[in-house]
């Protein structure tokens, strides 16, 4: 077993712009309208288990299905997008060497028939028999580490060479970027300091009930995207060359953070339900996804005009941006047509695709973007 080598803060190479990007030359997107299709998936006789919506189940690189995750069947269903319908579905066990457990996180497709899949405080490889090819989670790997949640947020590189996540103790400090070369078994931690105050965004009920904003990763174009909903702002990690860069911006339309000063400890759940609402009505961000054909990287944000109890939300302000290669912003504009944000957006051939559930049955929202 190689030995762990620990590199706190340690960068190959760290640039953070610090200045605020806005738009300066033609917004791109002044001019855009869009139409919008809904297709339906034919289950062809198969349950899909759509009480999570479409969280965690992932669409193939070359867009040609998508996966849904069946908690009832542990099962993973696949769904053509070139036909809109079931195609086949993998069995997977719950328990043993195996095993998947009962909580699954996401699905994702790999090459050569393989699939990663997040579950409880795991992470693994299998093929689409139902066995396990590669055991990823923390504790199997040959590395040792004081850092706490070690196994927060993980992700895999394209490559498999790389493991990143986002450790940190919850409710207390900050969180960093780790970095983890499987390949050496070597581990590096990033600071990502201009997201600290996003962690201050918490509500502790003594009672039982807490909520503390989150940071996420998010793979983009074989680079690692670090962000959170409650800000324009975000880092970009390029594992070819351990950079991370900051990126935060000027909006003229819309917020860029989510501002609400909230009460951190509160005595009673009816406290805890206005400070939720509160936070709820802010501004809320979307992850970047890539658009092939346009070259250029899009992303929404939601601001609620109305909400039902603390959580739902009925209706929004919408609004999308564009981006450049290198993540300038060229592009900014309400969307009135709509009053909620794409779910889980993903672009195939030009057009955009989000999900959606028309009484119970899986569909697809296609937007025609015309610029």
């Amino acid at each position: 077993m190689r030995f762990l080598l620990v590199l706190l803060l340690a960068l190959t190479i760290f640039s953070c712009s610090e200045k605020e990007e806005e738009i300066t030359n033609s917004n791109i997107l002044e001019n855009l309208s869009l139409s919008i299709d809904t297709l339906m998936v034919d289950s062809k006789g198969e349950l899909f288990n759509l009480r999570r919506g479409y969280s965690g189940h992932l669409v193939s690189d070359d867009r040609e299905f998508v996966l849904l995750y069946n908690p009832d069947l542990s099962q993973v269903q696949q769904i053509s997008l070139e036909t809109l319908s079931w195609e086949k579905s993998y069995d997977f066990e719950v328990e043993g060497p195996n095993g998947i457990s009962d909580v699954v996180f996401s699905v994702k497709p790999l090459e050569n028939q393989q699939l990663l899949i997040t579950f409880y405080q795991k992470l693994g490889i299998f093929d689409t028999s139902g066995t396990k090819i590669k055991d990823l989670s923390i504790p199997s790997l040959p590395i040792a580490s004081d850092l706490d949640e070690l196994d927060n947020g993980v992700i895999l590189s394209k490559n498999q060479k790389n493991l990143f996540s986002l450790p940190g103790t919850r409710f207390v400090g900050t969180r960093s970027l780790a970095k983890i070369n499987l390949v050496e078994s070597k581990l590096i931690t990033f600071p990502i300091s201009e997201l600290d105050w996003v962690l201050d965004l918490k509500v502790v009920y003594m009672g039982g009930y807490s909520y503390q904003e989150y940071i996420y990763l998010k793979d983009l174009n074989d680079q690692i995207m670090i962000s959170s909903p409650s800000t324009s702002s975000f880092y970009i990690f390029d594992p070819q060359s351990d950079s991370l860069t900051y990126h935060s911006f000027v909006h003229r339309l819309s917020p860029v953070n989510n501002d609400q000063q909230l009460q951190t400890k509160v005595e009673s759940m009816e406290a805890y339900e206005e400070e939720m609402k509160k936070f709820n009505m802010a501004v809320n961000f979307s992850g970047l996804i890539w658009d092939e054909t346009s070259q250029h990287y899009f992303r929404f944000s939601g601001k609620p005009l109305a909400i039902e109890g603390s959580f739902g939300i009925k209706a929004s302000q919408v609004f999308m941006y564009a981006y450049d290669q290198e993540f300038n912003l060229i592009g900014e504009k309400e969307l009135t047509e709509i009053s909620q944000v794409p779910e889980y957006p993903f672009f195939k051939d030009g057009k955009l695709w989000s999900y959606v559930n028309v009484e119970d049955e899986l569909g697809f929202a296609v937007f025609t973007l015309d610029f």
